[in-house]
């Protein structure tokens, strides 16, 4: 089963992908602001659509291969748990989630969207960030998907989201752009995104 169709699957229950604080270093975090929420939108379907947005983890945490500690030096504070993986939490992707994650997610119908994997299919979105004078991307990885429960009803997962080291890989600098629109309809139509 693929990441978004647990996201959909679970996104159906009442308290699905909210995510409880967590305690990092003695600072609590609070994670309301990644909390799903649905928008409506026509996308040139003519009729309008439900957009679901969840996050993941991945928005305020690392993975173990990312860390510069080798994983028995972690404090078992830093480590999250979501039931299916184990991570680490990220002050900085947290921190970056809070200032700019929902305006850009809220914002993806106007944004310059990139194909981030064909074979997935994910996409991009990116952000430059200046919090301390120099010029950083801030990149934005998600997916679209429909549900199948409900008509007129999709869902945008945001996968992951984090400052790029040294921008994006030779591939995806090439890769085609997209609107948030043709995602939404493609995926609608059970059609996918060409070349």
């Amino acid at each position: 089963m693929s990441q978004l169709a647990i996201a959909i699957e679970e996104s159906l229950s009442d308290s699905a992908r909210r995510f409880d604080p967590v305690t990092w270093h003695g600072e609590q975090w609070d994670l309301s602001h990644l909390d799903p929420f649905a928008f409506r939108i026509d996308p040139g379907l003519g009729t309008v659509l439900t957009v679901v947005v969840v996050f993941s983890c991945h928005c305020f945490t690392h993975s173990f291969r990312r860390d510069t500690r080798a994983r028995s030096e972690i404090p078992r504070h830093e480590i999250y748990d979501d039931g299916r993986e184990q991570r680490v939490l990220d002050a900085q992707r947290y921190a970056l989630s809070r200032q700019f994650l929902r305006a850009i997610a809220t914002s993806l119908h106007t944004r310059r969207i990139t194909i981030a994997d064909r074979r997935q299919p994910n996409f991009v979105t990116l952000d430059t960030v200046n919090a301390d004078g120099t010029v950083s991307q801030y990149a934005v990885f998600f997916e679209t998907g429909k549900d199948r429960q409900r008509k007129r009803r999709m869902f945008v997962r945001i996968q992951s989201a984090y400052l790029l080291d040294g921008g994006l890989t030779k591939r995806q600098a090439v890769a085609g752009k997209v609107k948030f629109n043709t995602l939404l309809r493609t995926a609608y139509q059970g059609k996918k995104i060409g070349g």
